[in-house]
C-alpha cells in the first residue's frame, strides 16, 4: 500500500504536463516526429515506477521522485522553447524529438565510443586505485613521513593534470597509453589524499586495541586502518573519478579518435549541434549513473555506519 502511494506524486503531474506538451502546435519548419519525444518520457517515466516500486523503505525515494519530476518539467520547458515558441535558436537548441531520434540513430556508435572510454577509465582509474590506497595506508600511518607526504601530494594534486597531456602524448607511444596515464595521474592525488587523511583521522582507541592484540602490519593496515577510514577513502575516490572523466574527455576531444569526447569534437568541427547535444546528453547520463552505483556501494559498504 505504501509503496502504491509513491506512484501519485507531483512528478506524475509533471510528466502528464510533458506528454500534453508534445502535441501542442509546432512552430520550427523543419518538426521533428513528437512520437520520438513522447518514447522518451514514457520510458523515464517507467524508469521512475520501477524505482518507485522496488526501492527499498528507508531509502530517499522522495527525493528520486523529486528528481524525475525535475527531468519531466524540463523536457516541457525544452519543447515548448524550441519546437512549440521557437523562443530559442533551432539551429544551436534542437528539440528533444529531434535529440531522441538522432541518438536512436547514432546508438551502435555511441556504444563503441562508450565502451572505448569506459576500458580507458578502468585501466586508468583502476591503477590508481591500486597504488593510491596501500601507499596512503602506508604513508598515513607513518606520521612523520605522512606530514611530509601531505604536502608533496597536494603540490602535485593541484596542478590540473591536462597540463600533462602534450607530455604525454610526446613520450608514450600511443594516444590510449596517454589517457590511461592522464586518467590515473588525474585519480592518483585525490585518492591518495583522501586515503592518508583516513588514516589520521581513526581513533587512536581503535589502533591501541589492535596493538594489544599483537596483529601484523598486513592486517593493521588492511584490516584495521582501511575500514576504519573508508569515508575519506571514497570522498578521494568519488573526487578522482568525476575528475578523471573530465580528463578522459578533454583527452579524447584534443587527440583521440575515439570515444565519447571524440564524438562531441567531431561534430563540433562540422557544427553539427543535434549530435553535439546527443554527446553531451549522452556524457552526462552515463557519468551519474556511474557515480552513483560507486555512491550504492560506498553506502554499501559504510552501511556499519547507520
Amino acid at each position: 500500500m505504501i509503496k502504491g502511494k509513491r506512484l501519485f506524486t507531483i512528478t506524475q503531474i509533471l510528466f502528464i504536463i510533458s506528454i500534453a506538451v508534445q502535441f501542442l502546435p509546432d512552430k520550427n519548419d523543419r518538426p521533428g516526429n513528437k512520437v520520438y519525444a513522447v518514447g522518451l518520457i514514457l520510458f523515464i517515466a517507467g524508469i521512475q515506477v520501477l524505482t518507485a516500486l522496488f526501492m527499498p523503505e528507508k531509502s530517499d525515494y522522495k527525493t528520486w521522485n523529486g528528481v524525475f519530476g525535475f527531468v519531466f518539467g524540463f523536457i516541457a520547458i525544452w519543447t515548448i522553447l524550441t519546437a512549440k515558441t521557437n523562443l530559442i535558436p533551432q539551429d544551436i537548441f534542437k528539440a528533444p524529438d529531434i535529440v531522441t531520434e538522432q541518438f536512436l540513430n547514432d546508438r551502435p556508435r555511441l556504444m563503441r565510443d562508450l565502451h572505448s572510454s569506459l576500458i580507458t577509465i578502468v585501466e586508468g582509474y583502476g591503477l590508481a586505485l591500486l597504488t593510491a590506497i596501500p601507499l596512503g595506508l602506508f604513508l598515513g600511518w607513518n606520521q612523520q613521513i605522512g606530514k611530509i607526504s601531505e604536502h608533496i601530494a597536494n603540490f602535485f594534486g593541484s596542478i590540473p593534470p591536462v597540463v600533462f597531456i602534450p607530455y604525454a602524448i610526446a613520450l608514450l607511444p600511443t594516444f590510449e597509453s596517454c589517457s590511461v596515464f592522464v586518467i590515473f595521474i588525474t585519480a592518483f592525488w585525490p585518492i591518495l589524499s583522501g586515503t592518508m587523511s583516513g588514516v589520521r583521522n581513526v581513533s587512536a582507541e581503535t589502533i591501541n586495541s589492535a596493538k594489544v592484540l599483537c596483529v601484523s602490519k598486513f592486517t593493521m593496515l588492511f584490516k584495521v586502518l582501511l575500514p576504519a577510514s573508508l569515508p575519506q577513502v571514497f570522498d578521494g575516490c568519488n573526487m578522482g573519478l568525476l575528475m578523471s572523466f573530465i580528463l578522459l574527455t578533454s583527452a579524447e576531444m584534443i587527440g583521440g579518435n575515439s570515444g565519447i569526447g571524440f564524438y562531441i569534437q567531431y561534430y563540433t568541427n562540422f557544427g553539427n549541434f543535434t549530435r553535439i547535444m546527443v554527446g553531451i546528453i549522452f556524457l552526462g547520463t552515463v557519468v551519474t549513473l556511474i557515480t552513483n552505483l560507486v555512491k550504492q556501494a560506498e553506502e554499501y559498504l559504510l552501511r556499519w555506519k547507520k
